[in-house]
């Protein structure tokens, strides 16, 4: 079998992509994290009492980290929203 004729198999192609992203255990680890990152959050109102809320709903468990997450996904929204308005096209540097 010659060299060249092995670079032009497909099932012995060697570019697969590499990054940190591309990796399963990686990815594993990531979602883990974040999970553990999460309940850490909301335990950590065991530790902490807010005296003087500035509204009733504030005093219940775990309003903190639903407020938090609440806010990540409605401005994530938001930006798909403005992405609409100013987007530019894909060649816009091209032309």
């Amino acid at each position: 079998m010659n060299v060249n004729e092995n670079q032009s198999d497909p099932a012995h192609n060697d570019s697969a992509p590499e990054g940190w992203f591309y990796r399963p255990a990686n990815i594993r680890l990531l979602i883990i994290g974040l999970v553990v990152a999460c309940v850490l959050s909301l335990l950590s109102q065991l530790l902490y009492t807010d005296d003087h809320p500035h509204f009733k709903v504030e005093k219940l468990f775990g309003f903190q980290a639903a407020f938090g997450f609440v806010a990540f996904v409605v401005v994530v929204m938001l930006g798909k929203v403005l992405r609409i308005f100013v987007a530019r096209p894909e060649d816009y540097y091209d032309s």
